[in-house]
């Protein structure tokens, strides 16, 4: 089969990704599909600016025109469509997948999307969603490209897992699961398993002081990674994670703090953020709302998250608001403490005054003093019973 006419693969990535090597296309299917898989995994390799990764994506459908032309375009009903169950996205913003309904109907299908052999979808499940849910019955079937050689759970998983990362993103939520689970795939650990070793090994390092090197790692070629990762007396569980985390581009010390604590976000609080669209770091401020925290049944503190969450969404809360909300939230239901907390502070009051030098006080500052005292013993006296 002859060579593609389009240009020249190796030089546009090398251009914007660096020093991985990938095949160069020989036009034949196989080729096809591994260069895809291929260049989804080297946008790992760097740090991307944003020019740089619309660059690798745009090759990234180059290859699929490609594929188009070799493998052809079939139409394919959405029933008959299996969805990655594995897929680490796992939030579909309901507004996103209507908004890609409308442009559908609008537009048409602008690109296929890719199946593997028994129609695994692999690439482009939001426009899936949207003619399942949106568009019934008046569009009924996808065009599609579907790739010849079946993937294995590990490689299907890593690659759906790198293109969400690189292409839109994921939540820390939906980033946690997705990584704990590769290293399941790769590795055999298990998630808790996963979470504890990547802390044990955090907080060594943090005592030796050497957490700012994983910052530096993150944008190193894997053979600087592997070798600076041996120098940090890990146990071989450690080191492996260390190493597959790297080579999605997450510093270990930002994954065990920010990432990895998604995963205790009660049940309620992981839906909205799937069906809702709840940000992650609005739901850390509301996971303070806990029956423990405010002191009350657990079904009663499921309804204050509940109604907190339905004000942070309508008004569309910032952080320090929703930080705000929360805060008066744990007031109203901690009197106690506040009350414990206003005793401290009139006890200080009170060791303070008493401990008020007057020996070369000026009589401009005493009178002040004065009145200020009497002012409050008024107020004092208003009080008592």
């Amino acid at each position: 089969m002859p060579k593609s006419n389009k240009p020249s693969v190796l030089g546009m990535f090398a251009g914007a990704a660096g020093s991985q090597q990938v095949f160069e296309l020989e036009g034949h299917i196989d080729e096809l599909q591994a260069e895809i898989v291929r260049l989804k995994a080297n946008q790992t390799t760097v740090e991307l600016a944003e020019a740089e990764r619309n660059q690798l994506n745009q090759i990234i459908e180059a290859l699929r025109d490609q594929l188009k032309e070799v493998g052809g375009v079939v139409k394919v009903h959405h029933k008959d469509i299996q969805p990655n169950l594995k897929q680490p996205r796992q939030t579909f913003a309901p507004n996103s997948i209507h908004s890609m309904a409308v442009s559908i109907k609008a537009e048409g299908q602008q690109q296929p999307i890719i199946l593997l052999p028994g129609n695994l979808l692999f690439d482009g499940e939001r426009r899936w969603r949207a003619v399942s849910e949106y568009l019934q019955p008046e569009i009924e079937t996808l065009d599609a490209v579907i790739l010849p050689r079946e993937l294995s759970e590990a490689e299907l998983h890593s690659c759906a897992l790198l293109t969400s990362l690189h292409r839109e993103g994921l939540n820390d939520l939906d980033l946690a699961e997705g990584l704990t689970q590769q290293v399941k795939f790769e590795l055999g650990v298990e998630p808790e398993e996963t979470i504890k070793a990547v802390r044990r090994a955090i907080a060594r390092l943090n005592t030796r002081k050497l957490l700012p090197q994983l910052t530096k790692l993150v944008t190193m070629t894997r053979d600087k990674q592997s070798r600076c990762v041996n120098t940090f007396e890990l146990d071989n569980i450690e080191r492996d994670i260390f190493l597959l985390l790297l080579r999605f581009q997450q510093n270990p010390a930002s994954v065990d703090a920010n990432v990895f604590p998604s995963l205790k976000f009660p049940i309620d609080l992981k839906q909205a953020i799937r069906q809702s669209g709840l940000g992650t770091n609005h739901a850390r401020l509301i996971q303070q709302l806990n029956a423990k925290k405010l002191g009350i049944p657990e079904e009663k503190a499921l309804e204050i998250r509940q109604d907190s969450v339905i004000q942070i969404l309508e008004k569309k809360l910032t952080i320090s608001e929703t930080r705000t909300l929360i805060g008066k939230i744990i007031a109203e239901h901690q009197p106690e403490r506040k009350h414990v907390a206003l005793n401290r502070k009139v006890e200080s009051l009170i060791r303070n005054v008493s401990d008020i030098s007057l020996e070369d006080t000026g009589l401009e500052q005493l009178q002040k003093l004065l009145v200020a005292l009497e002012t409050k013993a008024k107020e004092i006296r208003s009080n008592l019973p």
